[in-house]
Formats: C-alpha cells, structure tokens, sequence
C-alpha cells in the first residue's frame, strides 16, 4: 500500500465550535489507516476565543484524540508567551518539526527539523519550515525556508522514498519550496485559500482555516494526488465535542448575552469590498466603550467563522477578533482622520485581490466614495468634515503599532480602554438593544 497523509492547518476558531472540531477529528478517525500519516501546517493553537482563555492548551484535546504524526508553526501559535507555547509542545502528543525557527539561535522548544516516518514500506521524511514575514514575536527569527529544507534533508543519515514539506507560508514562498527543493509535497498552512495545484512537478495544497477541509494525500509511483474531503460532512467524534464543549463551559464562553434578530455574517471578504455589518459591531464597540467620536479597525484583524446569532454568545464576540489588542482613544483632526480612511483603502486592491480593498473600517463617520475618480468625502454629523474638527478617535492597538495604518501612532495615543476582545462583550451586554446592521456609512457613488 502506499503512504498517505491526513492535513489539516489553521484550525484557528474552530475550537469555539464543538461540534466543527469533533467533526474534523471523526474525519480523520474515518479515514485514515495503519499507512496514514496525519499532519499539521500551523496555527493549530490559536486564534480564537477558546484558545485566549487557555493559551493554546484546548489544542491539547485534539491532539490526544488525533495523535498526529507531525506538526510545524505558524504565526498565531505564538500569539501568547513563549512559556505557552512551549508547554503545548511539551505537552502534545505529537513530533513538532521546524528546521528554521529559532529563538537565541537554537530550534525553537529543541523541535527537531525533520522526522521520518516508515509507511507503505517507504520511508517518509517531513520537514517544518515557516516563512519570513509572518508576524512572530520579536524573540523568534524564521531562516531562509528553502536553504532550511535542502539542510535537513541533506543531514539525514539515508535518502527517504517521499520528502514531505510541512511550510506554514505565504504563495510565493510555497512555490519557491515546490520548485527550488526535492519535495514530492508541499503541505501548506497561513493563506486561507483551499488549494490543489502543482508547481512544476509537485503537489500543493492548503485545506484552508477553520477546520473545514481536510486533504487526503497519496504517494504513489503513478504520481501525487490528492483528496479533498469537506469536514462538515464528515462524522462526529462526539468525546472531541463533548471535551471542548466542557471547555467553553467551564470558561464562560457558552454564555448568551444578546440576541440579534438577523445573524451577523462574519465574512471577513464581505468586509474586505466595503460597509459590513461584522465591522459595523466591531467599531461600534469601540466607540462605545471608549465614549469616542469615531473609531476604526484594522478588517484583515477580523476572523472568518459562522453567523453570529440569533443567541450571541461570550465565545462569538470575543472571536470577533480574539487578541490581545487594547482600545486606545487619540484625539485627531479631521485632516488626519481623512487621512486614516486614505490609509484604509486601497484602489488598486492588496494581498493579491484585484478590486478595490477596505483594510480599516469606521464607526462615526459616513464615507461617500467615487471609485471611478478615486475621490472620497468624509461626513461627520451629516456634514463634510472639517479639516480642522478635533475628534476622539477609538483604535485597536494593532493600529496604534503597526506601519499600515501610519496616521495614528504611540505618541497619540491618550487613553487606555480596556482590551478590544472584552469591548465586544461589555457593549452587546450594555446596549438596550443590540442592533447590527449596514446603514450606509460606506456608501459608492460612482458616477
């Protein structure tokens, strides 16, 4: 029989739905067999709002009923203090690889870079490797992945049958792994696109975020293929349930505090082309924690997931955006605030996406916007805003800190509210009646 491999990668949420993650683990259970590696690419811990509460530790559940045979990082796995992280690895039942992830220039949690597994009569070799530039935390360096898997596969004592590149990166640098190494596979996690493709003659795929596909990979002599196999289709353990299902109890994180009488979609591609109304209550939170004029978030901070509703939960708007960003309020000018939503669109689209792009989103202000001519005008109170106008700005600490919005930087920032994934709870909790829908504050007028 051949080997073949079970991926999964950016589980992310899907702890904050029981029922998602006991599905993915009864589909791997259904499937898989005494030749099956199951693998993961990465941001398998984090983010969510499960995972803010217990640091990582809720993926230990899954990695107890799972047993997977490999795992490397991903960004969001070090969301929280290296301690953390390195207790899951200590912890988990499974071989974390990385060849080039470092910290004081050892191998991060002394993971080895490559494990080699016997399946099918064939020696597989897996690799980890996570690409540059995906936000980790300052004390962590990421080498080159390329060089990172041509030396761990040079150090081994034999040549295997079939080398496997578990890579957490962004497309480039998959397809630079693929071309430039002698990976039959490269199994990849961090975009969130589902993925089959080949470049040149190797197999790519991503099963995307949330716990929603998984990949059956087949190494054969006839060639690579792969399987793709929707989760929520798929069986329910119903202990990996009932285990996360105890943790959101325990937690607090299964309490209603809000109806809505229309589920909130949370589509953060919704978000991405103009006015949402996942973004509608995430700045309307700020604003009114913060008792702020206007206030923005970052869109891409925004996570995917389910609908939000009827009955709203602790555990659905902390996911919202579950991070460790703080609200911090800085009193702008209208020019500067003009400047913000300048910041906060891009005509020319990012991240690959061809059509024009909302990175920041607003609560306070209208926006009237003329794509053809690239003009936009800004409304406060019904009325253009003034260059001069000094209002409370509302923003999330990603924004105060990062170089992508660059309007509003630490020197601005006055005030301190609180952290923005409690925002989301005090306000559904606050408001007499929590109404959460588009109401024009984006609004085009292409001519």
């Amino acid at each position: 029989m051949a080997p073949r491999l079970l991926h999964y990668s950016d589980i992310e949420n899907a702890f904050d739905r029981p029922e998602r993650v006991g599905r993915l683990a009864g589909t791997i259970e259904s499937i898989r067999d005494s030749e099956t590696l199951v693998v993961g690419t990465g941001d398998d811990t984090a983010p969510g709002a499960l995972a803010l509460e217990q640091r990582g530790r809720q993926a230990l559940d899954f990695f107890e009923r799972v047993a997977p045979d490999a795992e490397t990082f991903g960004n969001h796995d070090f969301d929280y203090a290296l301690a953390d992280t390195r207790a899951v690895v200590r912890e988990s039942p499974v071989d974390w690889v990385s060849a080039n992830v470092r910290v004081d220039g050892e191998r991060f949690a002394g993971v080895d870079a490559v494990t080699t597994v016997d399946r099918g009569g064939d020696r597989v070799a897996l690799v980890g490797v996570s690409g540059p530039g995906i936000s980790l935390p300052p004390a962590v360096s990421v080498s080159d992945p390329v060089e990172a898997v041509r030396a761990a596969v040079a150090n081994l004592d034999t040549d295997p049958d079939w080398l496997v590149v578990l890579a957490h990166t962004g497309d480039a640098v998959a397809r630079e792994i693929a071309r430039e190494t002698a990976a039959d596979a490269v199994l990849a996690g961090h975009v969130h696109d589902v993925t089959r493709d080949r470049v040149d003659d190797t197999l790519l795929v991503r099963p995307g975020a949330n716990g929603r596909v998984l990949w059956d990979v087949e190494l054969t002599d006839d060639g690579v293929t792969a399987t793709r196999h929707a989760v929520p289709d798929g069986p329910l353990d119903e202990a990996m349930a009932a285990a996360v299902r105890g943790r959101m109890a325990d937690t607090g994180l299964a309490e209603v505090v809000a109806t809505v009488d229309e589920p909130v979609p949370r589509e953060r591609a919704r978000c991405l082309r103009g006015e949402c109304a996942l973004a509608a209550l995430a700045t309307d939170a700020l604003r009114w924690v913060a008792d702020a004029d206007v206030a923005h978030v970052d869109t891409r901070g925004l996570r995917d997931g389910p609908p939000i509703g009827p009955d709203v939960t602790v555990a659905d708007l902390r996911g919202i955006a579950p991070f460790e960003a703080g609200v911090f309020v800085a009193t702008v000018s209208g020019s500067e605030l003009r400047s913000l939503v300048d910041e906060s669109v891009h005509p020319d689209g990012v991240d690959g996406r061809d059509f024009e792009v909302w990175t920041g989103q607003f609560s306070g202000i209208e926006i009237r916007r003329d794509s053809d001519a690239r003009e936009t005008e800004v409304l406060f109170d019904g009325t253009l805003l003034g260059e001069e106008r000094e209002l409370r700005l509302a923003v999330n600490g990603y924004v105060v800190y990062t170089d992508e919005f660059e309007t509003v930087g630490p020197e601005d920032v006055r005030e301190l509210h609180g952290l923005q994934y409690r925002a989301f709870v005090e306000y559904a909790r606050g408001v007499d009646d929590l109404t959460v829908e588009p109401d024009g504050r984006i609004e085009y007028v292409d001519g």
